[in-house]
């Protein structure tokens, strides 16, 4: 019995008599002489001496804390109680074996429990006014000093506290009384305090006070321990944990202390929160890793990435850990998917063009938000089709309301008009209400209906709030997906465009504008100015320096290859969804027998989606194809993310431009472009054409990074006109173009068609957006044109066509664009620019005319020449493709033939010829510009692209006449052209390629050749003009091009182009030539005279006015 009286002594820091032993004991020893006198008293004169034991135990703590509490000790009731639990631990640890001992104690814990319970939930316990007002706040002071919180700093934290009414005027004073006889708390003590007290009304208020700490969670113990479920119960059903203004007052609140308790843990990243007022980082990331970047080593800075890397791995693990665990038990999951939902529909305005930073949260937050729901969403994004996700997901969610319900409310559907989006949310919900109100509601237990009905009855029951947890009746496994589809949206997705965009444009700015200053610099004598200029270089510098290491940061966290991996296969997994809704079959029942285009219309389900499902998923994977190609591979230093769902998911839809083209107004909601700065400002308040093809266009860009062709000549001789360094590990992404059937049979036949219905654009900045996704499909269709299954197919399109339709189009756009791009007449053309470019290199060079211009005048013309620099590049860049892909086309029959017609041959024959005459003749001397490599201008490449469509369409020319017995029409066509052609010319063009060694001695002769037979025919032609005189009957004479209409009959066509050349009658009732009206509907399907809608069917052969004109011809002929 001795020995468990000093236990207790030692675990209550009591004793019913002094004893010298208690001298030094911490916390100091009460002793208890009037309970003494009572259990004396009680045993009378024969009894034995009171000793503390287990029958007297409760006594001693209302003795100690109720009737007798000393006066001045040192610590507050409940940090005594939290003592005594610390000292009881140590007891057992103490008592070994000994069964007993360890009885006793846990009597005493139970006791050291319950009395803490008083103390805070029933105001029993005596306390100093001060520490009674401070209340369950004690709990939260114990946390902060088990944390590692010095005392000096918690006694600055609660000194305002004690200098209130209860606390006095010695505020100071008092609370460093306080904090010096406050104890951390011990491990266990709040878990075991909530299990005993779990139905006392003061429970959830204390946690609520508390605040949400890592201890007071889940994160770090079994999911079935006991103690952990009355905390985390009170947690969530605290306002703290989801305040009620959370939306209205701003999206930022979430991660403001003392707003929303877990908002501050998802706040750390490495990414910093640069706004006003945002919680200082320490340490800082930026100024201890990526700052003077410059002066750094690349080792130094690996390691900081990857150390950042991990550390932020072991956070979002933790983090993970809590919110999975809340989510387990049953009484804090829905308040767990609440805050999720909540969260992230705060937000929603992150998805904006243009939003404020300080209303909303930052991208440190909302990247930890994903990670964690990216993770809870691994177990189901196996695509395999016994996976679960199947059965569980329903498009339905979208149109239920609920969790999402003010996110989804402005998006943009990915074919869908607003008013049909109305109809199928409508529709959804009242069959759901129907199947709830009949009992047939499957919860979210069972399949998901093709309609989302199965899900939705108790969202739409519920006014579109659904169940307890606010998204409905629906599994869990669709909450997580669409949850985290958002996130991403919001987080990672717009992170990733702001680096590219933003900070990437402001980068580049800053060191543009650093390098203008230090050469002004040079130029300054007036010591006023030059101070001037010092301290705004310096500022520039800083601003830059700044920029570069948030940007650092940034790749930091977006780059991960965890997190990475994660996306990506999250959204494979979403490729593989929406596939599934398209096609309305379950994924897995044979992609590769789709028929595409896909039927119409298209399913609601899918039409409906909103469109960012498809656009983040093509932004992340250009993201990580610019950035970190190598991720992309399957390999063990890749994601291990396969890309062929994303290969037939962008070909099926780039086959279906219906599931895809909205015809509804694009609203001015997100930008992401990629191409030039101009059309990245307007594209989003674009509502023509070129916007409702943007989703095609991100999905070829997609395709063409993936492209496993080297930026070097290929085996052709044609050079390589690849904008970006290649992508990807080459074997990999060679099997996905070459391999799969669906990719095989339709892949360049759509991007045929797509390349020509871009052309129908109406509102400026569409320039932009056309030539550059012309030149990413024109690199597509390069590598494809390489492998032989690919050409083969585009062929067998050709041939199916009899050489017009798509093919048609197609050539006709190659020659438009050509020229545009080159022509002098054109603004933006090349030659244009390059004039202007030459004029102020001749400005700049005469130093008397320089010296003479003000400040301005030379900061404007030093930015004029900047842009049209920037944009000879582009223009340079684009023409180039457009070349390179005449010279592929060229090198076939099939495809050479369309180029061929009558209505087209002219066409290709003025174009090469005019830039010819630019690049050879009189005028290219006013080409010549200083560094012509900087804006990748090489005349002499040019030049041999050009030569090259020459030399390939006169070869297969006169193939073509040899097998049917036809004159060539090549030769005589480029003769015929009265505006541009020169024999000279080519004699010049074949000087300038000899000298460079360009040419082969086959290619010589037949240039040599091909020139000789076009003067021939240039004779010819001045012969017959000369002989029809200038008397021709204005009834012969066609209306659009003001020349003597054609017969078939005296053209020697029978055999090739029969039919092509003859009078026809517009339903205008105008007659023009057939080649001539042919070439107008190519670029105009209306009646050039009237304007009403015009087709080929409607052009009426004016036989007899034909046979007149062959009459006449001969006539003159003989005369």
């Amino acid at each position: 019995m001795a020995d468990l009286d000093a236990v207790f002594s030692r675990i209550f820091a009591a004793a019913l008599y002094s004893s010298a032993d208690h001298v030094n004991w911490r916390p100091p020893v009460v002793v208890l002489s009037g309970l003494a006198q009572e259990l004396e008293a009680e045993a009378g004169a024969n009894g034995q001496k009171p000793v503390l034991d287990a029958a007297v135990l409760d006594r001693v703590l209302v003795s100690r804390l109720i009737e007798s509490p000393p006066s001045n000790y040192p610590q507050p009731p409940i940090h005594y109680l939290m003592g005594c639990y610390e000292r009881s631990s140590e007891e057992l640890r103490r008592a070994g074996t000994n069964e007993q001992v360890k009885a006793a104690v846990a009597a005493a814990r139970d006791l050291v429990l319950n009395y803490a319970g008083l103390a805070l939930f029933a105001g029993i316990v005596a306390q100093p006014p001060a520490i009674e007002a401070r209340g369950s706040l004690q709990l939260m002071d114990a946390l902060l000093l088990r944390h590692g919180l010095p005392t000096v700093a918690l006694t600055t934290a609660v000194a305002p506290a004690f200098a209130g009414p209860g606390g006095g005027g010695g505020g100071e004073a008092a609370a460093a009384a306080y904090t010096a006889g406050a104890v951390p708390m011990p491990p266990g003590f709040l878990e075991e305090l909530a299990v005993r007290h779990d139905n006392d009304e003061g429970l959830a208020d204390a946690v609520s006070k508390i605040g949400f700490l890592p201890d007071t969670t889940v994160s770090s113990c079994p999911v079935h321990e006991p103690g952990r479920l009355p905390i985390a119960r009170g947690a969530v059903v605290a306002r703290a944990w989801l305040p009620a203004d959370l939306r209205a007052v701003s999206g930022r609140a979430v991660v403001l202390p003392g707003a929303c308790w877990l908002g501050p843990f998802f706040n750390i990243s490495p990414i910093p929160d640069d706004v006003r007022g945002a919680t200082v980082q320490e340490p800082a990331v930026l100024a201890q890793c990526f700052t003077r970047m410059e002066g750094r080593r690349p080792g130094d800075v690996n390691n900081a990435v990857s150390g950042l890397r991990l550390a932020m791995r072991n956070i979002t693990g933790q983090l993970n850990g809590v919110v999975k665990s809340l989510l387990k038990m049953r009484s804090t999951k829905a308040g767990m998917i609440r805050w999720l939902g909540a969260v992230l529909d705060g937000n929603a305005g992150r998805a904006k063009l243009r939003f404020d930073p300080e209303a909303l949260a930052p991208d440190g937050f909302l990247a930890n938000v994903a990670a964690v729901l990216l993770k809870l969403c691994g177990p189901f994004m196996d695509i395999s089709p016994a996976s679960p996700f199947w059965k569980r997901v329903d498009p339905g969610f979208v149109a239920a309301g609920g969790l999402l319900d003010a996110s989804y409310g402005g998006e943009t559907r990915l074919a869908a008009a607003s008013d049909e989006e109305a109809a199928w949310r409508e529709r959804i919900r009242s069959h759901a209400a129907a199947s709830a109100s009949a009992g047939g509601a499957g919860g979210g237990s069972g399949p998901a209906s093709p309609t989302g009905a199965s899900a939705a009855a108790a969202a739409a029951a519920g006014g579109g709030v659904g169940g307890p947890d606010g998204g409905g009746d629906f599994h869990f496994i669709c909450q997580a997906f669409f949850l985290t589809c958002h996130a991403l949206h919001i987080g990672p997705v717009r992170s990733m465009t702001h680096l590219e965009s933003d900070l990437a444009h402001n980068v580049h700015f800053l060191r543009s504008h650093v390098t203008q200053t230090e050469a002004m610099m040079q130029e300054l004598s007036n010591p006023g100015e030059r101070a001037m200029a010092e301290l705004a270089l310096t500022r520039a510098r800083a601003q830059l320096d700044y920029l570069q290491a948030r940007y650092q940061a940034f790749l930091t966290v977006l780059l991960d290859p965890a997190l990475v991996t994660d996306i990506l296969g999250f959204y494979r997994l979403m490729a593989a969804w929406l596939t599934s809704l398209a096609t309305g079959s379950p994924w897995g029942s044979g992609a590769t027998s789709l028929s595409l285009p896909l039927p119409e219309p298209a399913p609601q389900d899918f039409t409906c989606m909103p469109e960012y499902f498809v656009e983040d998923m093509c932004s992340v994977l250009l993201f990580v194809s610019r950035f970190a190609p190598q991720l992309l591979s399957s390999a063990a230093d890749g994601a291990g993310v396969r890309l062929d769902e994303f290969a037939v998911f962008f070909t099926t839809l780039m086959a279906s431009p219906k599931y895809i083209r909205s015809a509804f107004l694009r609203q001015a909601s997100r930008g992401r472009g990629r191409g030039c700065a101009v059309f990245q400002s307007l594209r989003d308040q674009c509502s023509c054409c070129c916007c409702q093809l943007l989703r095609p266009s991100k999905l070829s860009e997609v395709l063409e990074l993936w492209l496993p062709q080297s930026d070097e000549e290929d085996q052709g001789g044609r050079s390589a006109f690849r904008r970006r360094a290649p992508a990807g590990p080459s074997a990999e992404l060679a099997a996905l173009f070459n391999c799969h059937p669906l990719v095989v049979q339709n892949l360049t036949p759509v991007l045929v068609r797509l390349y020509n219905d871009i052309e129908h654009t109406e509102r400026e900045g569409a320039f932009y957006f056309k030539f550059n996704m012309r030149t990413t499909i024109a690199n597509i269709l390069k590598y494809l044109w390489a492998q032989p299954h690919h050409r083969a197919v585009w062929l067998a399109a050709v041939r199916a066509e009899e050489y017009r339709g798509n093919s048609e189009r197609f050539s006709n756009m190659l020659l438009n664009d050509l020229t545009y791009l080159l022509d002098e007449a054109s603004a933006g053309g090349a030659l244009k620019l390059l004039k202007l470019l030459r004029e102020a290199e001749d400005t700049r060079a005469d130093e008397a005319r320089w010296a003479a211009m003000s400040r301005e005048d030379r900061d404007e013309l030093v930015n004029m020449q900047e842009r049209n620099g920037n944009n000879l590049t582009a223009m340079i860049r684009s023409a180039t493709s457009v070349i390179d892909t005449l010279n592929f086309i060229t090198e076939e029959a099939d495809t050479t033939r369309t180029l061929l017609q009558p209505h087209m041959v002219e066409r290709l024959r003025d174009s090469l010829n005019y830039f010819l005459k630019y690049l050879v003749g009189p005028e290219r001397r006013q080409l010549r510009v200083r560094n012509p490599e900087k804006y990748n201008f090489n005349a002499r490449e040019l030049l041999r692209g050009l030569v090259t469509v020459y030399l390939h369409v006169d070869a297969i020319d006169r193939g073509i006449a040899a097998s049917t017995g036809t004159a060539p029409v090549f030769a005589a066509a480029v003769g015929g052209d009265k505006r541009s052609f020169k024999p000279e010319y080519f004699l010049e063009a074949l000087a300038v390629l000899d000298a460079s060694g360009l040419l082969n001695v086959g290619q010589r002769e037949q240039l040599e050749a091909l020139s000789q037979r076009a003067l021939a025919a240039s004779s010819v032609a001045e012969e017959e003009d000369e002989v029809m005189g200038e008397d021709v009957p204005e009834e012969f004479m066609c209306a659009i091009m003001s020349t003597i209409m054609k017969a078939r009959d005296t053209e020697g066509r029978e055999g090739r182009d029969k039919g092509n050349y003859d009078p026809v009658r517009l339903p205008s009732g105008v007659v023009v030539d057939r080649p001539n009206i042919l070439r107008h509907l190519l670029s105009d399907a209306t009646d050039p005279f009237s304007r009403m809608p015009l087709t080929e069917a409607q052009l009426v052969p004016e036989e007899g006015l034909a046979a007149r004109i062959a009459e006449w011809r001969r006539t003159r002929s003989t005369q």
